[in-house]
């Protein structure tokens, strides 16, 4: 999660609802949407930020590129 920028509290939160699902008590209906809603709150940022990273990925590729490139040219002159 770090990767992504969670910070330790939100790893910790995410820890805990995930926990609290999988753990088999018996919770709540209430409850357990609460934690649901917490988790998919966390997976939506997690692929936002996924987009994000290939986004500058893409753009790092291309700007590496464009000096490879560069690169070339000047050396043939």
């Amino acid at each position: 999660m770090k990767p992504l920028g969670f910070t330790l509290d939100e790893m910790r939160a995410l820890l805990e609802a995930t926990g609290r699902l999988d753990s088999g008590d018996e919770l709540p209906p209430e409850k357990r949407e609460e934690l649901l809603e917490r988790v998919r709150g966390f997976e939506e940022v997690a692929r936002q930020q996924v987009a994000d990273l290939r986004t500058q990925f893409v753009r790092a590729e291309k700007f590496a590129a464009a000096l490879a490139e560069r690169l070339q040219r000047t050396s043939t002159l």
